[in-house]
């Protein structure tokens, strides 16, 4: 791609030679002959002056640069379509591996790549520009939409739904049945799992992570959430647009989480809560009970961040403390 096709993309302003073609992206530590990065700073920039990179973005206020330079309001942001414009170009040579097995009845989209070992089940539908990479297996009657990526050893279970531009990382199980048990008379009975998981646009969910179908109905991961590696989402889940997850959450069965939760690591929720939009969740705290919106909290159980750091203050002054309070306790004591 010409930089001057390349500006207009991400509406830019260059300086310097906008004839160049932008044969890759990188980082500027690794930029080579070709390569656009991105500097957010001087110290970036002085980096990528010294790098073989062809090109820079940068903020429109960075001062002039003996390197081509694309001037724009967010050069992260700029870059990451950049990125997704050259994903899209890759995919015009895309394949189904010979090893690849696919049931008569699947039905894959234009330029799908299907890497090797894959196992496709009975009536699954891939959409167009999707990529599913060596090892996945998908279930019968399982659907996934447009421009996803299934990277290496996924499994989604029967009924599976991936809407568009959905990225599953690997080791990732979609579908798998729910932690639902009856008890009766000291027998363990399990409880169907025939329901489904729906994942909306634009999610990402880590490697290694699990979502469970619902039990009778759907388990949900709303458009643009973010889940980080190792979390685990429960059976009848709900959980909104735009939730970002760090890596080791636990979400227990019919929690429902409102849009824009923010989630740090280590976070458990007990089953049948509500955490309302745009709440902010300290790492490793524990959720026993509904959450208003916009609450921002910490700590097991969980309440809100300025009430804990106070108490958190108040006994570190005490611990500092105990030596002079207890001598002044027994002084008091004397009288």
């Amino acid at each position: 791609m010409k930089i001057k096709e390349l500006a207009l993309l991400i509406e830019g302003t260059i300086e310097g030679d906008d004839n160049v073609d932008i044969t890759d992206l990188s980082g500027i530590e690794s930029a080579r002959l070709g390569d656009l990065t991105f500097a957010m700073d001087e110290d970036k920039l002085k980096l990528a002056e010294i790098s073989q990179t062809a090109c820079v973005l940068t903020t429109k206020t960075s001062r002039k640069s003996t390197k081509t330079l694309i001037r724009v309001s967010n050069p992260k942001l700029a870059f990451l379509i950049a990125y997704k414009a050259f994903q899209e170009e890759s995919s015009a040579e895309l394949f189904v591996h010979p090893t690849a097995s696919i049931a008569p009845s699947a039905i894959l989209g234009k330029r799908v790549c299907i890497d090797a070992h894959v196992s496709i089940e009975d009536n699954v539908v891939i959409g167009d520009h999707t990529t599913i990479e060596s090892g996945c297996v998908i279930k019968k009657n399982s659907k996934i939409g447009e421009h996803c990526r299934v990277h290496p050893n996924v499994v989604l279970y029967e009924n599976s739904i991936l809407k568009n531009k959905v990225i599953l990382h690997s080791g990732v199980i979609v579908g798998a049945d729910g932690f639902g048990y009856v008890r009766d008379h000291g027998e363990i009975y399990k409880f169907p799992q025939i329901g489904s998981v729906v994942i909306e646009d634009g999610v990402e969910i880590g490697a290694n992570s699990t979502i469970d179908r619902g039990s009778l109905g759907c388990t949900i991961i709303g458009a643009g959430t973010k889940i980080d590696n190792l979390c685990h989402i429960a059976h009848n889940v709900k959980i909104g647009k735009n939730v970002i997850m760090a890596a080791q959450c636990g979400i227990a069965g019919s929690t429902v989480i409102g849009d824009n939760v923010t989630m740090s690591g280590q976070v458990a929720v007990i089953d049948n809560v509500t955490i309302g939009q745009n709440v902010s969740i300290g790492g490793q705290s524990g959720i026993i009970g509904h959450i208003k919106e916009n609450a921002a909290i910490w700590g097991s159980p969980a309440r809100d961040v300025g009430q804990i750091k106070k108490q958190l203050a108040l006994l570190g002054w005490l611990t500092k403390n105990y030596h002079a309070l207890s001598s002044l306790i027994k002084e008091k004591g004397k009288i």
